[in-house]
């Protein structure tokens, strides 16, 4: 019983921050003006991430560790149970918990944003990469909305098949210009490799004609009309 305790224990004090040696104290105490995001219906998770930046700011906490460290103390109610269930050490740096936070918390209200045309968009076995790219950003200019660069390259990835993702995840891009750049690099590696076709193996293939018979119509006919001539002479 005292093992469980001590488990449950471990679960709701877990800090997922991790912490390098070089970073500085942090002198400034908590203002109570420091924007909370409790997850409610009609919260603007986006809005959320601006006005805490916009706060840190003003009051001049400008490095990343600072910001990575107060921004987990906005978070209230059902969203510190979301946070505290990450590993530990799970994030070094602001950006990286932010792309995260907006990832969870803005599918919820992805509709009223009409970013459900990213979200629910995936590449078949049938779909060319190409072709798979060329759909994503026409429906990228569909959505009007603004949607962070680095929740766009995470989406984008996402719609791919799981073993481009896989190659893609290697690459170590964040932006969605470099994730689609480096998909398109992929693309090129895979047709040059003949691994193309392993990734997509439905996808259509290139037509070929048939090749001509080597002897031409004209040289046909023109043997049919020796065949079928008669001498005059006798």
């Amino acid at each position: 019983m005292a093992t469980l305790e001590l488990l449950d224990l471990n679960r709701v004090t877990n800090d997922p921050i991790a912490y390098a040696s070089w970073w500085p104290v942090i002198s400034h105490k908590l203002s109570s003006d420091i924007p909370k995001f409790n997850g409610n219906l009609g919260e603007d998770p986006l809005n959320h991430v601006m006005t805490f930046h916009l706060w840190c700011s003003s009051n001049t906490l400008n490095d990343d560790s600072i910001r990575l460290f107060f921004f987990q103390q906005t978070l209230t109610g059902p969203t510190t149970k979301w946070y505290i269930k990450f590993p530990r050490t799970s994030f070094d740096n602001f950006s990286t918990l932010a792309t995260t936070f907006l990832t969870h918390f803005q599918l919820p209200i992805r509709y009223e944003m009409g970013t459900e045309l990213l979200t629910n968009f995936k590449q078949t076995t049938a779909t060319h990469i190409s072709d798979h790219i060329h759909e994503w950003r026409h429906r990228r200019r569909m959505v009007k909305t603004y949607v962070p660069d680095q929740l766009l390259a995470e989406w984008f990835i996402k719609s791919l098949l799981p073993s481009i993702t896989e190659d893609v995840a290697k690459g170590g891009v964040v932006t969605e210009d470099q994730v689609i750049t480096h998909v398109q690099y992929l693309d090129l590696i895979y047709t040059q490799s003949g691994m193309l076709y392993d990734k997509t193996f439905d996808a259509p293939r290139p037509e070929f004609s048939v090749p001509p018979s080597p002897k031409s119509n004209k040289d046909s006919h023109a043997r049919d009309d020796m065949i079928g001539m008669t001498s005059t002479k006798m």
